[in-house]
């Protein structure tokens, strides 16, 4: 029987099940005892056994065969699932991993796996005597015993689909679709937004009541369109983490410190897209935290802590903004300290660190080239990090902010959009030019009277309750010619930039629209604080501009 035509398949199996050994060898590493995590992880070593043995792959197959044997020995209570164990199956996990990219590549997926093979089988304790795991007697869960000690040919499913493909009849059922087909049908979506605000902009000039309707009616259901099409683009979060625990145990280990991460909120979804370039920014946080927030057991109890430290990732939703907080309850930031290490560097003049308040010396973490690290190690030290993770996160319409306590710990806040795709837009006007703001960007509008402008220094100020908000002019940002103010109030929008609250001074408000926002080509993707452009009703082609990365 020809077998390739299920490769595909037999590929994304494997790959979800090798994701969940790492996942459950780390949980047990510090639950040995979890009954349902032994149980899972022997399954997922017997089905991967059984799905390369069906597909020819004898290598793979006698590796996780091997592995199914061990996790058998832990499941009957023989042996205690220990750091030693956990560091063999992690191994036999990254070397199924190998041969499984070599399979995708159009590879047999052949390695030599005799030495880790020889080390699974001759397995020992250390100990003379191990106690057994508390629980139930060892079960099976729908396999026979007598199976494990079989040929693999004797376990090989006649019928690969079915040994993939298990579905309860009242389950829900779900479809892998390609990603290219889904963007593809975004694309669409966005291109249907634009086309219907132009039959929006046509409809004013003809003033037929009927036009009218029928197009509250198209516009009724293009949201509904685009609502459930953003549905399907939608991934848990927990696809960007879901490697992380693995991550920070081996990054643990080689520091020498004791960690126990926690993540909240795995099931929060956000775009695929936001999910797909969450993985750096959030690996160079975990890095940090590791490297330079924990300290050592020892330097732990002599501050009065617990020897283990703890890292967490804490997910939620607010509106429609998504807020992912990376925790550590290590040594926390010395502001000055980070003033004088950007002073030393040459990355910030005397005059500018003087008027820095402690929440913006924080963020000098996140200037290129910075770093407080001693020496460079292969973990940290090369003034990147931060840099790249507040230039990802800008990139997909979020922002970083910071907050730390000397002796406490310190917490990263990412700030995401749930879609970066169709979006909100607020259009202004800024000379001849209209340009968008993502209305997730706006914290509010305002029409000043001429007499609440206030001069402050080289700047002006106007003052919006017991604050006394900055001016920026959006013409300078932009470099267009002024324009006179007309009449007797200036209109502002309120944003973020750079941990200040500013009032960017626009020409006039034009209104706020749904907008499909397609990404620059190169040059014009090296532009500072461009999001992309899109299309209105009339045709028009605007710039979307992010006012947090326009500085």
């Amino acid at each position: 029987m020809d077998m390739s035509q299920y490769k595909d398949l037999f590929v994304s199996e494997v790959r979800e099940h090798l994701q969940g050994m790492n996942e459950a060898i780390v949980a047990l590493e510090g639950a040995p005892a979890e009954r349902e995590q032994i149980d899972y992880l022997f399954r997922m070593a017997h089905s991967i056994k059984g799905m390369a043995a069906s597909m020819g792959y004898g290598e793979m197959a006698e590796l996780s065969h091997k592995m199914e044997d061990l996790m058998d020995r832990v499941r009957k209570g023989a042996i205690r699932f220990v750091s030693a164990v956990a560091d063999l199956l992690l191994e036999g996990s990254d070397l199924l991993s190998t041969m499984l990219k070599d399979i995708d590549a159009g590879g047999s997926g052949q390695h030599d796996i005799l030495d880790l093979v020889q080390r699974l089988a001759g397995y020992t304790p250390t100990q003379s005597i191990e106690t057994p795991l508390p629980g139930k007697e060892a079960t099976t869960d729908s396999v026979d015993p007598s199976t494990t000690d079989q040929s693999l040919e004797n376990t090989a499913p006649k019928n690969l689909e079915l040994e993939i493909v298990r579905c309860k009849p009242d389950s829900p059922q779900n479809v892998r679709v390609r990603t290219e087909v889904l963007d593809n049908l975004v694309n669409i979506t966005g291109e249907l937004i634009t086309h219907k605000n132009r039959m929006i902009s046509l409809s004013r000039d003809v003033k037929a009541a009927a036009l009218t309707d029928s197009i509250s009616d198209l516009s009724r259901l293009v949201r509904e369109l685009h609502d459930e099409v953003l549905k399907v683009r939608l991934m848990p979060f927990a696809a960007a983490v879901d490697r992380l625990p693995r991550m920070v145990r081996d990054l643990a280990k080689k520091s020498g410190k004791e960690v126990t991460f926690e993540v909240s909120g795995k099931e929060i979804e956000l775009d695929r897209g936001i999910v797909e370039e969450l993985s750096d920014p959030l690996l160079h946080l975990l890095r940090n935290a590791v490297d330079h927030g924990l300290e050592t057991p020892d330097e732990r109890k002599a501050a009065g802590k617990e020897p283990a430290g703890t890292i967490s990732i804490d997910v939620h939703r607010e509106k429609d903004r998504v807020l992912i907080t990376v925790c550590d309850d290590g040594m926390g930031m010395d502001p000055q300290r980070l003033v004088s290490a950007a002073l030393e560097k040459g990355l910030l003049s005397p005059e500018a660190a003087a008027q820095l308040t402690p929440q913006q010396a924080l963020m000098l973490v996140c200037l290129p080239g910075f770093s407080t690290a001693p020496e460079i190690t292969d973990v940290s030290g090369r003034g990147v990090g931060m840099d790249a993770v507040r230039a990802s996160v800008q990139a997909i319409g979020g922002n970083l902010a910071i907050e730390s306590a000397l002796g406490k710990g310190s917490c990263f806040t990412l700030s995401l959009p749930l879609t970066i795709s169709i979006i909100q837009i607020l259009l202004v006007a800024c000379a001849k030019l209209i340009v968008g703001l993502p209305v997730t960007k706006v914290l509010r509008t305002v029409d000043m009277r001429k007499e609440m402008i206030r001069s402050r220094g080289k700047g002006k100020v106007f003052q919006l309750g017991n604050e006394e908000i900055p001016l920026v002019s959006l013409h300078r940002l932009l470099d267009l010619p002024f324009s006179p103010i007309k009449g007797e109030s200036v209109p502002a929008v309120i944003v973020k930039m750079n941990e200040r609250t500013v009032a960017l001074v626009v020409d006039r408000f034009v209104g706020q629209q749904d907008v499909f926002v397609k990404p620059f080509g190169s040059p014009l993707n090296r532009m500072k604080g461009f999001l992309g452009g899109a299309i209105l009703g009339d045709g028009q082609v605007i710039f979307i501009i992010d006012p947090a990365n326009l500085l």
